[in-house]
């Protein structure tokens, strides 16, 4: 669980934080250590000076880490990934467009591992080792959970 504590002019008396996003779940905002709950995209919240303020969290599904806008002001949590390191952990999304429902799971599920590896702590070489690790399990899922799934079917077949 990562924690980003958010730095603005109208929340320096209070604790406003954001939890990157899971694996089947959006970024959550905390205030004071409590989650904030969603009301229709946006978030209300009161500032110090008591006026209640509207907050979004914008995200997309492979970088778990959100950039949060408090009226108009957007604000980076973490700096942007490269367009390059976007382009490493797209690879198994290609299992989408030739493995269909199948190759679609894999591949998302698959890129969302890798972008998480890429907001990690680790160092390049090991984000980009551990990233290639896992487009190969991506790949070796969509040759044989097909089979496995073919195979199980016909036992069923055989059995009645």
């Amino acid at each position: 669980m990562q924690l980003f504590e958010v730095q603005h002019s109208e929340f320096r008396e209070q604790r406003l934080t954001v939890e990157a996003a899971g694996w089947f779940r959006g970024p959550r905002l905390l205030l004071n250590g409590n989650i904030v709950p969603r009301q229709k995209g946006c978030y209300k919240v009161k500032s110090d000076s008591g006026a209640e303020t509207t907050l979004r969290l914008k995200y997309n599904y492979l970088d778990p880490i959100p950039k949060i806008k408090i009226g108009e002001e957007v604000i980076e949590l973490a700096s942007s990934l490269k367009w390059y390191e976007y382009v490493w952990m797209n690879i198994p999304i290609v299992l989408m467009f030739i493995g269909g429902a199948i190759g679609g799971l894999v591949g998302a599920l698959g890129a969302n591992a890798s972008g998480k590896i890429f907001r990690s702590d680790r160092g390049a070489v090991a984000k980009y080792g551990f990233s290639a690790l896992i487009t190969l399990g991506a790949f070796i899922a969509y040759v044989i959970l097909p089979r496995y799934f073919s195979y199980s079917s016909v036992l069923c077949i055989n059995e009645t």
